[in-house]
Parts: structure tokens; sequence; C-alpha cells
């Protein structure tokens, strides 16, 4: 695979990456090449994506400047108000299946829901990949020292995962560096401010028991940075929840550039399991481990078999057929092991006793 250099994009100016963003080596092995805007494939930019040989991280090089790549985001899905609700998807209607979730969540995160059918909790607990999703989208908050408490969402898009956390009692808050979701969050009265991991805005008021990334760590060129900067942010025993693309699951092997994790070219940098745990052990956390995932592959595995009908060769006419089997093999992976499924979810601790950090 020869690499596509180019030093512009429709959003502007391009950059070199010189070595792995994760761990800083500079050894590395093409893994994709004429990997596109799934949200624009009819687009001529075209991005090559490298595997760290050290760490096993994908990135893309060249990847968009940091006064351009705000171009790649002018019409993503963070624009779009959400409704909390206690299932993803929920159209806000009180179903008894809603019923039965918030049942469910009232009893695993201590949460006071009303309308909840306390039954939910037996159901759900003995059906391991929904309880692994549930348990996903309260973020194992319940794996915080102080339940309910103050929760920091850095990338927090339109507000989905503030309006959950609130309606089960934390107090919620936000940063993202879109100016068009933050909107979109304060339209439905949530705290959220404009910028980085690195914001010290007062409305975002003391230290944190929990700070969460939900697929916002792949978005920035240098992760070592935010996650120095989401430390800061907690309280001394304060946790942090991460989530991100699992760059050695079964859909970035079969799938390659097809694959929808790679989400040119906004996702700069797409750690591995082993790389996340030596940055945040480097910066001072204790004790990261994963966490298994349960069922969650369908919509990325669907979408990727739909990248690959966009692209040429007898190979992607075979992937094209194969999103139902990925997402069945990934959801059952991701069941039974912590590092198999389509998404790696991680959690660290701030340590007890700390010096305060810029």
């Amino acid at each position: 695979m020869s690499a596509l250099v180019t030093s512009t994009w429709r959003g502007g100016a391009a950059e070199a990456v010189r070595s792995c963003p994760a761990c800083g080596a500079v050894e590395r092995s093409p893994h994709a090449g004429a990997v596109f805007d799934h949200l624009r494939p009819a687009d001529d930019d075209l991005w090559t994506f490298w595997k760290c040989d050290a760490c096993a991280s994908l990135y893309p090089d060249p990847r968009p400047s940091m006064d351009s790549i705000g171009a790649a985001y002018s019409d993503y899905y963070t624009h779009h108000p959400q409704h909390a609700g206690g299932l993803p998807g929920s159209n806000g209607t009180v179903s008894v299946l809603s019923r039965c979730v918030d049942g469910y969540l009232n009893a695993r995160f201590g949460s006071t829901l009303p309308n909840a059918m306390p039954i939910g909790h037996l159901v759900f607990s003995m059906i391991e990949p929904l309880r692994l999703k549930l348990d996903y989208h309260g973020r194992h908050l319940f794996l915080a020292q102080r339940t309910p408490g103050r929760v920091l969402d850095v990338g927090s898009g339109n507000g989905d995962f503030l309006l959950r956390a609130r309606a089960m009692g934390w107090d919620a808050r936000g940063i993202d560096p879109d100016p068009a979701a933050v909107g979109a969050s304060r339209a439905q009265g949530l705290v959220v401010c404009v910028g980085f991991a690195d914001c010290r805005s007062p409305e975002l008021g003391g230290a944190f028991d929990v700070v969460t990334m939900r697929h916002s760590i792949e978005h920035v060129a240098h992760p070592g940075d935010d996650l120095r900067h989401c430390l800061g942010h907690l309280r001394p025993g304060g946790m942090l929840w991460l989530a991100w693309p699992n760059p050695q699951g079964v859909g970035a092997r079969i799938f390659r550039s097809a694959w929808r994790g790679l989400e040119a070219p906004r996702h700069l940098c797409i750690p591995s399991a082993e790389a996340m745990r030596g940055l945040l052990l480097g910066l001072g956390f204790e004790a990261p481990r994963l966490i298994r995932r349960g069922h969650h592959a369908r919509s990325i595995a669907r979408e990727s078999a739909r990248i690959a009908e966009h692209r040429p060769g007898w190979l992607n006419r075979v992937r094209r057929h194969l999103g139902g089997v990925v997402a069945w093999a990934a959801d059952m992976a991701a069941t039974l092991s912590s590092g198999a499924g389509e998404e790696l979810v991680m959690v660290a601790f701030a340590p007890e006793r700390r010096c305060e950090r810029d």
C-alpha cells in the first residue's frame, strides 16, 4: 500500500505526523489507505492510516491541521439535541421496556428515576449482554466512591449523557469544543462550556467525582495532554471513565479501510488498550482496567458494511455482506472479554493523595 501524501484537504491545511501520538514511537506499518470520510464518500480527500509497531495504536498521517480540523465537524451528529431516557434511542414515551430499564438503573446506580419497574433489575441481570450494555450507558458511575456526585463529561456533544446522568441524580456538567453542540446542550438547560479538556470555566465549579470521555479521546491530536487535564479535574480518588474504538477488535481486523471506527478525518489517534494503560499510569492514574462492553456492535458493523459498498475490489464485495456476522461475533466477544469488542471501556482513578496539577 502506497501512502497518499497531501498538504491540503477541503477543510484547509494538512500536517505530517512524525511519531505515534499514543506512545511516541516512530516505527510503524501501513494499516489502511485511501480512507474517505464516511459522511462524504464522494469527496476527493483520502487518508492513510498507520499502525504503530510498538503499541498497535492507529493514526492518520497526514492529518488535518489543528487550525482546519473544525471543518470536519460542520454537519456532525453532535449538533442535534437528544432526549433523556434509560434505553438509547428512546423516544421519550413511558413504555414497559423503558420502565424496566429505569428499574434496573435505579437498583444498579442508586438513582430514583420515576415510574420504574423494579422487576427490570431482575430481568436485565439475567441477560448478560444487555446488562453490560445498560451498565455502559450509565458509564459505570456506580464504581465511583460517591454516588451520586459531580460528573464532568469531556466532549459532551449534544448532552445525551448529561441528561441521563442528571435524571439519575448527578450534578452533571460538560465541555465541548463545538459551539453548535454546546448551543444544543444549553437549549436543554444543561451546563456546558465551549472548550477542551483544559477548560477551567467558573461554570464548572470545583473538582469532580467522575470525569467521562466517551468517543472523545480519539478526536485529539495529543491524548496524553487531555488525560493529564482530566486528572486535574478530579478530586483525590475520583474516577476517569473512557470509551473509544478498539483498533484490535473484530471489525478493525475484517473491514480494514472500510471500518467505521477509523472515522477519517476526525479520528486523530485510536489508542490500543496497551497504549492507553501506559498513558494513564505514566500520568499518575491508579488501577486502570478494562470493562466488558456487552451488546453494542450492530450499528458500527452495519455502517462498516455500508462503507465497503463504496470501495472497490472483490474483498469489499464480500465485506458488504458481513455486517450481521461481525456484529454477532463482536457482541459475543465483548460479553466474554473486556478487550475483544468494537469498543474499549477503561476506568482509572486519581491517587487518594496527590499534589495539585495544572
